[in-house]
C-alpha cells in the first residue's frame, strides 16, 4: 500500500497545484519529481496518479479508481525501484517493453524511484523511451540527485521542485498525526522543511534523546571531563549519523543567532541563544568542518568510538582555540 499521510499538506503545495493545472490541459508525456525528500516524492507520486485517475479529478480517496491507485493495485500505474536500489538496464528494458503494450484506461503511468541511482546505460535504455513516447503513457522519475541525471533526460522532463515547508506547516502536519506539541515542535525544527524527514524523526525513539544530549553537551563542555558521560552513551554509539544531523542543525541555529539574532528552533530558542554566546563564529565554522570530516571517517568504516571520540574532543579543542 502507497500510504498518503500528508494528503492536505501535499495537495496545498505549489508543486501538487501547477500540476494539477498541467493535467487539466494534457498529461505530460515525462516529469522529474526533485526532492531530497525520499519518501515523500513515492507518496507525492501516488497523489498525482490518484488525481489523474479519480472519477472527479480531485484526488478524493474515495471512489474506486483512487482506492486502487492507493493500495497499489491499479491496473495501468506501475511504481519500480520503491526500495532505493542501483536500477539495472534490465529493469528499465522490461519497463519499456511493458509500455508498449496498450493500456485498459488510455493512460498508463510509471514511477522511478531514485530515478538518479541509475548508471549511464540505464538512463541511456530509458531515452528512446522519453525520445518518442507510445500515446498514453507518462513517465515519472523521483530524483534525489538531480546532477546525478544526463542531460538528455532532464531535457526530455519536465522537472517539478516539491516544496520545502515552513516551520509551521510541518509541526501542523505532526499534529495532524496525533504527534504531542513538543514532538512535533522538534520534527519540524529538525526537519528542514521536509514532511518525510519530519516524521522520521518523530517516529525515532532516539531522536529527542540525541537531542537532548547535543544540546547538553554545548552547554556544558568546559573541559575534557564533560564529554566523557556523552561519549560512552549506548544511544550515541548506536546512532552516530543521527547524532551528527542533530548536532548540524543545532550548529546552523547558533550561527544564526549570531549573525541575525533568528532562531529556528523555536522550542529552544533561549537555550540555542544562551549556548552560542560560549562560541565564536570561527569556532563553530571549524565545528561544522569537525562534523563533516566525522561523517567521512564513518563512510570509510572508522570505528564508530574512534570518531566520536575524535569529534567530541575537537569541538572542544574549537571552542577554546577560537575564542
Amino acid at each position: 500500500m502507497s500510504e498518503i499521510l500528508f494528503e492536505d499538506t501535499l495537495k496545498n503545495s505549489r508543486a501538487y497545484n501547477i500540476l494539477r493545472s498541467d493535467f487539466r490541459l494534457e498529461v505530460g508525456h515525462a516529469y522529474m519529481l526533485v526532492s531530497p525528500d525520499n519518501e515523500i516524492v513515492k507518496e507525492f507520486f501516488t497523489l498525482l496518479a490518484a488525481t489523474i485517475f479519480c472519477e472527479t479529478k480531485s484526488a478524493c480517496m474515495h471512489c474506486g479508481p483512487c482506492n486502487t491507485v492507493v493500495h497499489n493495485n491499479h491496473a495501468d500505474v506501475a511504481m519500480l525501484n520503491l526500495n532505493a536500489e542501483n536500477i539495472k538496464v534490465e529493469t528499465i528494458r522490461n519497463m519499456t517493453k511493458d509500455a508498449s503494450i496498450k493500456s485498459l484506461s488510455g493512460t498508463k503511468l510509471y514511477y522511478i524511484h531514485r530515478a538518479d541511482l541509475m548508471n549511464q546505460a540505464s538512463q541511456n535504455a530509458l531515452l528512446k523511451t522519453l525520445e518518442e513516447p507510445p500515446v498514453g503513457v507518462t513517465i515519472f522519475l523521483g530524483v534525489s540527485n538531480e546532477s546525478a541525471m544526463l542531460d538528455t533526460i532532464k531535457s526530455r522532463c519536465r522537472a517539478i521542485y516539491l516544496d520545502i515547508f515552513d516551520n509551521d506547516t510541518v509541526k501542523q502536519a505532526m499534529l495532524d498525526l496525533g504527534c504531542s506539541d513538543e514532538v512535533a515542535s522538534l520534527a519540524a525544527d529538525c526537519s528542514e522543511g521536509q514532511l518525510g524527514k519530519a516524521y522520521r524523526i518523530a517516529k525515532s525513539p532516539n531522536h529527542a534523546e540525541l537531542y537532548s544530549s547535543a544540546i547538553t553537551l554545548l552547554k556544558g563542555l568546559s573541559k575534557s571531563t564533560d564529554v566523557v558521560a556523552l561519549d560512552h552513551s549506548p544511544a550515541l554509539l548506536k546512532n552516530t549519523e543521527e547524532f551528527l544531523n542533530v548536532l548540524s542543525i543545532i550548529l546552523r541555529d547558533m550561527i544564526a543567532t549570531k549573525s541575525n539574532n533568528q532562531v529556528l528552533s523555536r522550542h529552544v530558542g533561549m537555550q540555542i541563544r544562551s549556548i552560542a554566546d560560549g562560541f565564536s563564529a570561527k569556532a563553530l565554522s571549524e565545528i561544522i568542518l569537525i562534523i563533516t570530516d566525522a561523517r567521512r571517517k564513518l563512510s570509510l568504516n572508522v570505528s564508530v568510538q574512534a570518531v566520536v571520540d575524535s569529534l567530541l574532543f575537537s569541538i572542544l579543542e574549537a571552542k577554546y582555540k577560537w575564542q
